[in-house]
């Protein structure tokens, strides 16, 4: 500071000149007060910077010495909570329109195993209709029970339900169905995962791990979806480990049912008579039972006394930006019934498997799969799991399934999707003397199949074989804070194939053409 007071009296001196010899000494002296006061202004500026400085050193000091911050609140993250826990809300309102060439009278495309043959006057006509019930409403609620145990439970229904007094003649009512009901919880420092109540079934794929509401469904507006896909809701137990940050393995014990396929008496011959006489191939009351407490009385539940065993492997490998998802899994199932003063028990192993990829980042996915076993109640078409001898005693019937796909994003908004699907299984019956009988027999009466109006017992074709081949889109109409509006369209057309009979074997299609618009408001 004092280097520069001289600095300045220096510049004022020489700017004087030769005049200040003759200026008065008092002059001199204010000067020089003048200069002492410029001194003392800047030193106490310079003590105050240097004061702020270390008041600002010390607050950084302390912030960097503190403990912790406190672990994040998810109350404060703008989702709907109470209590620590958080809510988020799914679903959507959903209309879906569905114009087919053979009158089934469904509210859906697939109902495969009952595509009409020309025997029924349904095949030469066609319908149309329009439905909402596949409008949809979900919630997951989760919270933290402590620092390594995360809880969710999770509810989901749409309007599929139909009561017998659900029509679609003044009022269309039809009632909510129960989708999935279930309680998760999850120990991050074990990477153990439990799960408790309806959820999809474990050899349902994934979209990537083992999510049990991420389903890897086709992306179709129909909501029966496309054969080869395999899946059902149903109640049950899953327990799944981590093991290390990409393999996951799961085994589940879920609710069983069966259902039977009974024969049909062949064109030729008559089968031997047994203890109780021809086993009805309709009236399976030695098989399943009408529906009891809680259960509707019209529709028979299945006899089971061992639940559905599925052990899976999941496998998500980290390949730069492209997801890759691999899983394969294994199916144990008893079958069980009574008969002629006997008890009949078959069980059986299916198995299965599925890969869905990225080929392009965000722009192209592709996924297939792939199954074999006694899986009929899982299909699309749907098929039987098992037929019985005439004696009671039973024949699983084997399902092979295949379905491939791919998604493309063309925009942001518009999505292209198609897919091919397959389910066959293969003549099953057995010998009852020199006649056989069971699934797919040979003997059975097809000659009025192709015979408009033909009495019913001319037209016994089993299904052997049902195929599809579907596209379509979805498009992004709006989206904002209000919400989401998308609409799509697509075409199908599927195959059915009966097995040789006498008369031929017989086989029909369908052309299915259905759109949709929906609104996600969550």
């Amino acid at each position: 500071m004092r280097i520069l007071g001289g600095i300045l009296l220096g510049s004022m001196l020489l700017s004087a000149g030769p005049s200040l010899a003759e200026d008065d000494a008092s002059e001199l002296r204010a000067l020089k007060a003048r200069l002492k006061q410029l001194e003392q202004k800047m030193e106490t500026q310079a003590r105050k910077e240097e004061a702020l400085a270390a008041r600002q050193n010390a607050i950084q000091n302390a912030q960097m010495t503190a403990k912790a911050p406190v672990p994040f609140d998810p109350c404060a993250s703008g989702k709907l909570c109470y209590k620590g826990v958080t809510f988020t809300f799914g679903g959507w309102v959903d209309l879906t329109g569905i114009y087919r060439s053979r009158n089934l009278a469904s509210d859906s495309g697939s109902v495969y195993n009952f595509i009409p043959f020309p025997q029924s006057k349904n095949y030469n006509t066609g319908e149309s209709r329009f439905t909402a019930r596949q409008t949809r409403f979900s919630v997951l609620a989760e919270a933290n029970a402590t620092e390594n145990i995360h809880v969710a439970g999770y509810g989901e229904l749409d309007f599929e339900g139909a009561a017998q007094t659900a029509n679609s003649v003044a009022t269309n009512s039809f009632n909510p169905r129960l989708r999935q009901a279930s309680i998760e919880i999850d120990r991050s420092d074990l990477g153990l995962h439990v799960l408790a109540g309806q959820s999809w079934s474990l050899n349902t794929p994934s979209k990537a791990g083992i999510d049990p509401r991420g389903a890897d469904t086709p992306g179709v507006i129909d909501f029966e979806l496309v054969p080869g896909f395999l899946g059902a809701r149903q109640p049950g137990v899953r327990v799944w480990q981590d093991i290390g940050p990409e393999f996951k393995l799961a085994v589940s014990a879920e609710n069983p049912q069966t259902s039977f396929f009974g024969g049909n008496n062949p064109l030729v011959g008559t089968p031997a008579v047994g203890p109780q006489g021809v086993l009805n191939p309709n009236l399976l009351v030695n098989l399943t039972g009408p529906g009891g407490s809680f259960f509707n009385s019209l529709n028979n539940v299945s006899l089971n006394h061992v639940p559905d065993f599925t052990v899976k492997g999941a496998w998500d490998p980290r390949l730069g930006p492209y997801k890759l998802h691999v899983e394969a899994w294994a199916l144990y199932r008893d079958f069980y019934d009574r008969f002629n003063f006997a008890n009949h028990d078959v069980n059986t192993v299916s198995f299965g498997g599925h890969l869905s990829a990225e080929i392009v980042p965000k722009l192209l996915e592709v996924q297939a799969s792939a199954s074999y076993g006694a899986l009929g109640r899982f299909t699309a078409t749907p098929f039987p799991d098992a037929t019985v001898r005439q004696d009671g005693s039973i024949q699983p019937l084997p399902i092979t399934a295949f379905l491939v796909g791919s998604v493309w994003h063309t925009t942001p908004s518009l999505d292209l999707y198609a897919y091919a699907g397959l389910e066959q299984t293969k003549a099953t019956f057995s010998n009852v003397g020199t006649v056989p009988f069971g699934y797919g027999n040979p003997l059975y009466n097809n000659l009025g199949c192709n015979i408009e109006n033909s009495p019913a017992a001319t037209c016994n074709g089993n299904t052997s074989e049902v195929r599809q081949y579907t596209a379509g889109f979805y498009d992004t109409i709006f989206k904002g804070s209000y919400g989401t509006i998308k609409a799509g369209a697509q075409y199908s057309y599927t195959q059915r194939f009966a097995f040789q009979g006498v008369g031929g074997a017989p086989k029909t299609d369908d052309h299915i053409v259905m759109t949709q618009i929906r609104y996600y408001p969550f």
